[in-house]
C-alpha cells in the first residue's frame, strides 16, 4: 500500500486529500483540508494574481505540504485550475511554488478539468446507463460533464465560477434588481449555449459537486427539517425545493 496526496488549488479555496492507495487500485480516504484563501480575487479584471492572494495561497501550501510530509506522504500531486491558468503571472506563481516549496504544481485545463471531476463522481456513486449531467460551480469556472456507468460522454468548461461572476456582475451589495438581471441573463446564455451543443436534451439524473452545491443543500434541508445536514455527500435534494427557495431569495 502507498500514501498520496493530492492538492487542488482553486480560485476560492485550496483543498488537500490525504489519502491511502490499496493493492486493487482503490484508494480510502485518510484526512482532509481546506483553506479558503481567495486567490482568484480580482484576477478576472485585472488578468494577474495580486501580491497579497499569492502571499496568501503560499502560505497555506507550505502548511499543507509540511503537513503531509510529516505524516509520511512524499508522493504529492497538485494541480492548479482557472484562476493560475488565466492569469498573465500564473506562470510565475507556478515556478515560485516549484522554488520556495518544491512542490510541481500542473495547470490543468477546463476541459481535464472536467474529466476529473466526472472520475470522482464515477468513483463516488453507481451512476446509471442513461445519462447523468455533473455540475462543478467553482471560483472562477462552471464545469458540465455528461457521462453515465460506462464513462464520459461530454465534458465542457464554462467562465462561470462565483467569484468571477459576482466581480463582473454584483459590484454591490446588496446588488440592484437591475445587477440581478444581468448575472441571469450573462449566466442563462451561457448554460443555454453550452447545453444546446450536448447531444442528448434529457438526463437521468443530475450530480451537483463543489462546496456550493453543498451550502444549497444545507439551506434546503435546514429550510425543510429545521436541522443541519448530517453529511454533504450523496445528500438528495428536490427540484421543487430548490425553486422554492430560489423564489424567496
Amino acid at each position: 500500500m502507498s500514501k498520496l496526496a493530492v492538492i487542488d488549488i482553486g480560485t476560492n479555496s485550496i483543498h488537500m486529500v490525504l489519502a491511502e492507495i490499496l493493492p486493487d487500485a482503490s484508494f480510502k480516504i485518510l484526512d482532509r483540508f481546506k483553506d479558503m484563501t481567495r486567490l482568484g480575487n480580482g484576477v478576472f479584471a485585472t488578468r494577474r494574481l495580486s501580491d497579497e492572494s499569492m502571499a496568501r495561497a503560499m502560505n497555506v501550501l507550505k502548511t499543507l505540504v509540511t503537513l503531509a510530509r510529516n505524516k509520511g506522504f512524499e508522493r504529492i500531486i497538485a494541480v492548479a485550475t482557472s484562476a493560475v491558468r488565466e492569469a498573465q503571472n500564473g506562470g510565475e506563481f507556478v515556478a515560485m511554488i516549484q522554488e520556495q516549496i518544491g512542490l510541481r504544481v500542473r495547470v490543468i485545463s477546463g476541459v481535464e478539468e472536467a474529466r476529473l471531476i466526472f472520475l470522482g463522481v464515477k468513483h463516488s456513486i453507481a451512476l446509471p446507463d442513461g445519462p447523468t449531467l455533473v455540475v462543478d460551480i467553482g471560483g472562477g469556472s462552471v464545469e458540465l460533464i455528461v457521462g453515465n456507468r460506462d464513462g464520459l460522454m461530454h465534458g465542457t468548461s464554462l467562465k462561470l465560477g462565483a467569484i468571477r461572476l459576482t466581480e463582473q456582475c454584483l459590484p454591490k451589495t446588496p446588488p440592484s434588481q437591475s445587477m440581478m438581471r444581468t448575472l441571469e441573463t450573462v449566466v442563462t446564455t451561457h448554460l443555454r449555449d453550452a447545453i444546446g451543443s450536448f447531444k442528448m436534451k434529457k438526463f437521468h439524473s443530475l450530480v451537483a459537486t463543489s462546496g456550493m452545491a453543498g451550502n444549497v443543500g444545507e439551506v434546503v434541508h435546514l429550510r425543510q427539517t429545521g436541522r443541519p445536514l448530517p453529511q454533504h455527500n450523496l445528500a438528495t435534494v428536490l427540484l421543487k425545493h430548490i425553486r422554492s427557495l430560489e423564489a424567496e431569495l
